[in-house]
């Protein structure tokens, strides 16, 4: 077993370590952004964070920046949901870290709630997917609970929310 602080050695590098060697196991990373993702000969054969599988799971856990992980060897997947061989998927991994950045700066705190204000009115123009998202908002928990929420990828919810956070229309309370 392997285990190491992801402020201490980022998220990216441990990938890259694991899956340039070739190891087989899950890693599994504590943090309200983490989740598991399994490896098979420098591939990324599933992921999971939270009701988040395979592509969306990994997308999610393309945002950490911080959290504990566990690499455990020999620990077989519970389903393949996904065949990512090492080098795509690094550069899967970098570029989906760089697009969080800046939604990570307006979206902080993944244990907060988002709520509307009461500049949102129920005449508010928006997109089929901006209303599918903004529905979620009153029946969900915290942010996390959110994004795991539905069907559409992480990323796109949070890319679809930070306008009418933006306007104050909605708030993380």
């Amino acid at each position: 077993m392997v285990r190491g602080d992801l402020a201490v050695f980022p998220f990216l590098s441990v990938m890259q370590m694991f899956l340039t060697s070739g190891r087989a196991g899950r890693l599994s990373v504590d943090h309200v952004r983490g989740g598991q993702l399994w490896l098979e000969r420098g591939e990324i054969t599933h992921a999971e964070a939270g009701r988040l599988r395979g592509d969306h799971a990994l997308q999610f856990m393309a945002s950490l920046d911080a959290g504990v992980f566990t690499f455990e060897v020999d620990q077989p997947p519970p389903t393949r949901s996904m065949s990512l061989r090492r080098d795509p998927a690094l550069r899967r991994l970098l570029e989906d870290n760089a697009a969080w950045e800046p939604l990570l700066r307006t979206f902080p705190d993944w244990n907060r709630r988002l709520r509307f204000t009461a500049k949102w009115t129920e005449a508010q123009p928006v997109t089929r997917t901006q209303y599918r998202v903004l529905n979620l908002i009153a029946d969900s928990g915290n942010i996390r609970t959110l994004l795991e929420r539905t069907a559409v990828p992480p990323r796109l919810v949070l890319e679809t929310l930070k306008p009418f956070l933006l306007a104050e229309l909605i708030e993380i309370s």
